[in-house]
């Protein structure tokens, strides 16, 4: 099948697969400048999507560390507080986060949601560099930033 879009035939053009390939020219990764012709670059590129899957993990852990700083800050004020005292009763105010505390995490799970769904965009060129790559990134960055700490209410495997 011929899936001629109307673009050029330039020599240079990206080879875009609709099927698992292992292709190492002509094979652009999410933009036509991302245009790797030679196994050098597909080899820096293959780096550069293991720290982009490295980074993922690292953002989910800064999320946990940051949350769990906050829940810390937020106890040790409650034990600060007298039992007795008027606060008890609006005790479901007392774990509010601020505008600032949720800003910070709003900016760290966007990221979150953007590299991940940057990360989808390498697996779906079918390129089993680029998807071994991905899925190497992910393991390193699970290995070194979720290693002292289980979550067993944490988010599944997903993109978003």
């Amino acid at each position: 099948m011929n899936y001629d879009h109307g673009g050029s035939h330039d020599s240079d053009a990206c080879n875009m697969q609709m099927l698992f390939n292992w292709d190492t020219e002509k094979l652009c990764i999410i933009f036509t400048w991302w245009r790797v012709n030679s196994i050098g670059f597909l080899i820096l590129s293959c780096f550069i999507i293991i720290l982009l899957a490295t980074s993922f993990e690292f953002l989910r852990f800064a999320l946990r560390k940051y949350d769990t700083k906050i829940q810390v800050s937020y106890s040790q004020l409650q034990e600060g507080r007298d039992a007795n005292s008027e606060e008890v009763a609006t005790q479901s105010n007392a774990n509010r986060i601020t505008y600032v505390q949720q800003l910070v995490r709003t900016l760290i799970h966007t990221s979150q949601v953007f590299l991940s769904f940057f990360l989808m965009l390498v697996f779906m060129t079918y390129n089993g560099f680029l998807m071994i790559s991905v899925i190497i990134g992910a393991a390193i960055g699970y290995f070194v930033f979720s290693s002292s700490v289980i979550d067993f209410g944490g988010k599944s495997i997903t993109c978003h």
